[in-house]
């Protein structure tokens, strides 16, 4: 039996990804679309039948806690601006739906925390029967996986590179969002774009001593048109004491995609789609950007009753507690940061 579904959001992403990724999975069954306005919805809607439309400006019947009213939705794929999502988490999860929301998992590290501590609470949420799930798609992606299936089989890592930089083009369609233009909350690109290369860095390390623990870095703007910041260069050091350096920028001249990880037993580096492995080169073709995968998973939880471990609240929390201590000791001239959450 399908699981019914409803979009929550209606934006690029929603458009181009999540609902493309709600069609190909076989388990649901998408019943409603809600956006604060019905002509966004009705463009998410576009094509579509036997889809029902909500909106704050839809009238009688048609609002959001009116949607979660319907028996025959189970689920909410939640994609809002990075403030306005908490607030709807919560509605969605206290009406017994299960909820995969889009990263970040909050605007900062106290109301992620606040929200986590929230679903935590029995007399909020019964965890056991409403999943909650936070959408990261570089947990899911090809060579991402890889890569860290074979930087684990190399022992310890001894020393590691990150470098993820571009240019976000005034031009951009995610530049032309209103609310990414003028970002209400910390690191503006940085933070929307920036947390999946750190969600990628921490699934390839993993734990057992590769995790991060301490950190200190630099931020600037280099282009007017992308504030408060949209360049990190940061230092790290791992729970064994390993070194690593993190530079992300979505201002930089020049394009890069480069990780590099010196193990106990060997190197492995992934520059763009090309990973190499102690010298032999695999190249890994692009098969999407893992939202249908993680999707799948999404329902394969509900359908199983338990969250696939990639969804985890907890592993959001952590992302971004790496991002907010980039941020704030960039603000303090590079104060040393401990991550206590990896």
């Amino acid at each position: 039996m399908s699981i019914g579904v409803a979009i929550i959001g209606s934006g690029i992403f929603a458009k181009e990804q999540h609902l493309p990724a709600v069609q190909a999975v076989s388990d649901l069954a998408l019943k409603a679309i809600y956006s604060r306005s019905l002509k966004s919805a009705q463009g998410l809607a576009d094509g579509l039948t036997d889809v029902d439309l909500y909106s704050d400006d839809s009238g009688a019947g048609k609002s959001f806690a009116d949607l979660l009213a319907r028996e025959d939705i189970a689920a909410v794929v939640l994609a809002l601006p990075i403030p306005a999502q908490p607030t709807y988490i919560k509605a969605a999860l206290a009406a017994g739906k299960h909820v995969l929301s889009e990263k970040p998992i909050a605007k900062d590290l106290a109301t992620a925390q606040e929200l986590v501590s929230w679903y935590g609470d029995s007399a909020n949420v019964d965890k056991t029967k409403t999943l909650w799930g936070v959408a990261e798609n570089y947990r899911f992606i090809r060579k991402w996986l890889r890569t860290a299936e074979e930087v684990q089989k190399l022992g310890g890592v001894k020393a590691f590179r990150v470098s993820m930089r571009c240019k976000t083009s005034p031009e951009s369609k995610y530049y032309h969002t209103s609310w990414r233009k003028t970002p209400a909350y910390q690191g503006g690109f940085v933070l929307d774009g920036g947390i999946h290369t750190l969600a990628g860095l921490r699934l390839i390390l993993g734990r057992g001593g590769n995790e991060l623990k301490t950190l200190s870095a630099q931020t600037c703007q280099l282009q007017e048109y992308l504030p408060p910041i949209d360049t990190v260069d940061a230092v790290a050091k791992t729970a064994s004491g390993a070194p690593g350096v993190i530079s992300l920028s979505f201002g930089s001249e020049f394009k890069e995609l480069a990780l590099e990880f010196t193990c106990a037993e060997g190197v492995v580096t992934l520059v763009d789609d090309r990973l190499t492995v102690k010298g032999d080169v695999t190249d890994i073709p692009f098969e999407g950007v893992g939202v249908k995968e993680e999707v799948q998973a999404f329902a394969a939880s509900i359908g199983n009753g338990k969250l696939d471990e990639m969804l985890r609240p907890e592993e959001a929390l952590a992302d971004l507690e790496i991002l907010e201590s980039i941020v704030k000791s960039g603000e303090e001239d590079g104060e040393k940061k401990a991550l206590s959450l990896q």
